[in-house]
């Protein structure tokens, strides 16, 4: 998949989101229930798809994900750097090594930019089903 069309599926991925909680405010808890089981289903399905350097940094995403964006950072900018002080001096097979090191560098963070939609999405439904669940209790207790 291009670059392109990561940037494109994420953002249908992040107008689903939105779509899906508009969506949600007006469903029961069991239909948001039934969302949410179904999220997981796609978020799981989309992960064992999903590239080997990707399962890396979901598995150490929550623990180190200041560290990802602090190194992604630093090794773009070296990378930068380097191609502008090289560029002369570089032969075009060093050349198309330092494109696929960037091109590789943000799939990895579109993946997980990905990723954390889907995270998002699970934990959006879920405060939306707090809320229903709340609202129906409050509607139903007496008044104080």
């Amino acid at each position: 998949m291009t670059l392109n069309e990561q940037i494109d599926a994420l953002q249908a991925r992040a107008a689903e989101l939105k779509s899906s909680f508009d969506a949600s405010r007006q469903e029961t808890s069991e239909k948001i229930k039934q969302r949410i089981a179904d999220v997981k289903a796609k978020a799981a399905a989309a992960q064992t798809t999903a590239h080997d350097h990707v399962d890396e940094s979901v598995d150490r995403a929550h623990s180190q994900w200041q560290t990802f964006k602090a190194d992604v950072s630093a090794k773009m900018r070296e990378l930068k750097e380097r191609v502008q002080r090289k560029r002369d001096e570089r032969d075009a097979k060093d050349a198309e090594k330092a494109a696929d090191r960037a091109e590789e560098y943000a799939s990895d963070s579109l993946d997980f930019a990905a990723w954390a939609i889907a995270e998002a999405e699970m934990d959006v439904l879920d405060a939306v089903d707090a809320r229903v669940i709340a609202n129906a209790k409050a509607a139903g207790s007496p008044s104080s």
